[in-house]
């Protein structure tokens, strides 16, 4: 792989040494997964990612970096892996490649339940929950007739299933600090993690 003076240090190798490596190679173990569904799209797509991510460097301090990785041809039928790396400053908690694979499930659901019917293919309180995960992990506030939009069923079907996930400790309504006739639905501490480990289970199976 070609990688640029930066990410040299960081990954504390030369770069006469990682042109000789695959970039799995030099993945940590915890990004293993994430990482291998990224390069097999990049394999199969030719589509290149990016990867925000935290570093310790050799002298012990931590760094956040947002990674380019792409791919390239060598000339004679092969594949050469091109990462860039530019330093940026801590991002907010949240998790990318959970909230890439979020954000794809939701559209492979878009897309099915415009296809062949909602009312048939709907799965509202996965979708709520994930959606609200999503508007999470960017910052955007959702109020409740946003998270019913998500449900793709009717407002009174979606408001029955929010009703279910506030009633099971999933997700909570608060009212609007700006406007008091309006209410925000937020995921509790047991619907983020229920989320999360739905998402990690997509990631597993995906990686098979």
């Amino acid at each position: 792989m070609e990688a640029d003076p930066l990410f040299s240090e960081i990954v504390q190798r030369d770069l006469p040494e990682l042109r000789q490596l695959d970039i799995l190679e030099i993945t940590h173990q915890e990004d293993r997964i994430p990482n291998t569904i990224h390069i097999d799209n990049l394999r199969q797509h030719a589509h290149p990612f990016v990867i925000v991510k935290r570093y310790v460097l050799a002298d012990g301090s931590i760094t956040w970096v947002r990674n380019h990785v792409s791919s390239t041809t060598n000339g004679i039928g092969g594949t050469v892996w091109v990462a860039t790396v530019e330093a940026i400053d801590a991002p907010p908690a949240g998790d990318p490649a959970l909230l890439d694979i979020a954000q794809r499930v939701l559209k492979w659901r878009d897309v099915r339940c415009g296809s062949f019917g909602a009312q048939v293919f709907s799965e509202p309180a996965s979708d709520i929950l994930i959606d609200l995960f999503v508007s999470e992990q960017k910052g955007r506030d959702v109020c409740v007739s946003s998270a019913c939009l998500a449900g793709h069923v009717p407002p009174t079907t979606a408001l029955r299933h929010l009703t279910i996930l506030e009633e099971k400790g999933l997700v909570l309504r608060v009212p609007d600090p700006f406007d008091k006739r309006r209410f925000m639905v937020e995921l509790t501490d047991q619907g983020r993690a229920t989320v999360r480990a739905m998402l990690e289970a997509f990631l597993r199976s995906e990686a098979r």
